[in-house]
């Protein structure tokens, strides 16, 4: 075995074992999850996290999340606040799943108070590119949906749909099995 293969594996090891000291605060954890160094959670109470998910480094998770089963979260992601991850999703680096927003309607108060507009569900087996950032203001990203690298998305997306562009505007769908 090679150097390089041994540093790997220690490294995994590593992240399971972080997974393992997490079932101790999380609200719910299964099992075997991989946490690399440098996530944040920043409610751990409120945060369920399901069976064989992978967080990259450098990821924060805000309160009030659920997290399925089968699950990677890449590297520099943000989870906001409410947000529902369900089976088999995929997220690449750079994810913003925003879950907080202002009242921007109100000239008085615009910059005051944050405020989360509900739930955001990722639908399962969802796969949101590189760099995109899904708004506050979208409640449902489809099941078996596909979120092109570096879209901004602003509207609910429906299941076995591609999406890119900023805006996100529709470009494909796909045959559901």
């Amino acid at each position: 075995m090679s150097v390089f293969k041994q540093k790997i594996t220690l490294g995994k090891v590593i992240g399971i074992f972080r997974g393992l000291f997490l079932k101790l605060f999380l609200r719910s954890c299964g099992f075997p999850i991989t946490i690399e160094h440098e996530v944040r959670f920043l409610s751990r109470r409120t945060i369920e996290i399901g069976n064989w998910v992978t967080i990259r480094w450098h990821t924060q998770i805000n309160e009030n999340v659920k997290i399925g089963d089968k699950v990677f979260i890449g590297k520099y992601c943000d989870i906001g606040k409410n947000v529902v991850i369900e089976d088999a999703v995929t997220l690449a680096d750079y994810v913003c799943l925003l879950g907080n927003t202002h009242n921007y309607n109100d000239p008085e108060n615009r910059a005051g108070e944050i405020y989360s507009p509900g739930t955001k569900v990722i639908g399962q087996g969802a796969w949101i590119g590189y760099r995109a950032i899904v708004l506050p203001q979208v409640r449902y990203v489809g099941r078996g949906s596909v979120i092109g690298a570096g879209a901004v998305v602003t509207k609910d997306v429906q299941d076995h749909t591609i999406v890119a562009g900023n805006p996100a505007k529709v470009i494909g769908c796909l045959l559901s099995s």
